[in-house]
């Protein structure tokens, strides 16, 4: 029998992520991205609202968790991880060796 691995959790989005959700780049272009790298972006963000953009001003999380980044923890400019580490890139699979 199997168990589960990895996120389990389910995650919590304050904010509606049907919308469309975008987030400025160094460029000062907008760019929109996927809710779960919205929530966790240091970036400024916005959210498009009856074909209007409103400013979102909400918590930012650690990427892929529901732990919330607090105000004098935000150093780095972009999504931000537990421990620095980029998880989306770290995924292996132990019975095949694959990264």
């Amino acid at each position: 029998m199997s168990e589960k691995e990895g996120q389990t959790e389910k995650l919590i989005y304050d904010f509606n992520t049907a919308n469309c959700c975008e987030v400025q780049l160094p460029n000062e272009e907008w760019y929109r991205v996927t809710p779960r790298e919205f929530r966790s972006s240091s970036r400024p963000r916005r959210i498009l609202k009856k074909q209007e953009y409103e400013e979102y001003i909400g918590p930012i999380y650690y990427y892929g968790t529901n732990q919330k980044v607090k105000d004098n923890q935000i150093y780095k400019i972009g999504l931000l991880f537990i421990n620095e580490i980029d998880t989306r890139n770290s995924s292996t699979n132990k019975k095949y060796g694959r990264i």
